[in-house]
């Protein structure tokens, strides 16, 4: 059986950030729950911003990028918030990733299967726990042509409080959550792919 292979991709570049955290516990839990996928953490972190000057001769960063996506069967994206919106640089990864004619990949996107989580350390009333941030991205995702997981959602709020020692979530619902995400990305990256 060929293991189902998750591009995991964190929307934070902080070592400490807990979106970082986030996606360490989905591949966890990715790992001890579901034997036939594996997530792997994709790094992004030297793709320069973008410029059209440079896309006759894109950086060896980007083309490793589209690649990483363009060999997955699915992605993963943990998150964050800033001022209620999707962080720039993840942006800016994503554009460079949607031009069709850098390397030899063509669209990496068209039909791939994606799921959003996120975590926030907010912890007043309406804090979101990266909402506003992952609708934003899903809405990125239609014009990529990509099929979204929508539910069940995985907002943590509170999220330096959120995590026990050994990187587990304390509320097991959220850790539900994660596994019920995972599998139907699963059964949609399959379905998408046939």
């Amino acid at each position: 059986m060929t293991t189902f292979r998750i591009a995991g991709i964190c929307g934070s570049l902080r070592k400490a950030s807990v979106n970082k955290k986030l996606l360490l516990r989905a591949q966890q839990l990715c790992a001890e729950r579901i034997p036939s996928a594996v997530i792997e953490i994709v790094d992004w972190s030297d793709i320069p911003v973008y410029n059209w000057d440079l896309e006759e001769n894109p950086p060896e960063s980007v083309i490793r990028f589209k690649n990483d996506i363009a060999d997955r069967d699915a992605m993963l994206f943990i998150t964050p918030e800033y001022n209620w919106s999707v962080p720039g640089p993840l942006k800016n990864a994503l554009d460079w990733a949607s031009r069709v004619r850098l390397g030899d990949r063509g669209d990496v996107f068209k039909g791939k299967a994606v799921a959003v989580m996120g975590a926030s350390p907010g912890s007043a009333p309406g804090s979101s726990g990266s909402g506003r941030a992952q609708l934003i991205l899903r809405q990125s995702f239609v014009s990529l042509n990509c099929y979204c997981i929508n539910l069940p959602t995985v907002m943590v709020t509170d999220a330096y409080n959120a995590f026990n020692e050994d990187g587990s979530l304390k509320n097991v619902r959220l850790e539900n959550n994660i596994v019920s995400v995972l599998e139907q990305l699963i059964a949609l990256g399959e379905k998408s792919k046939s």
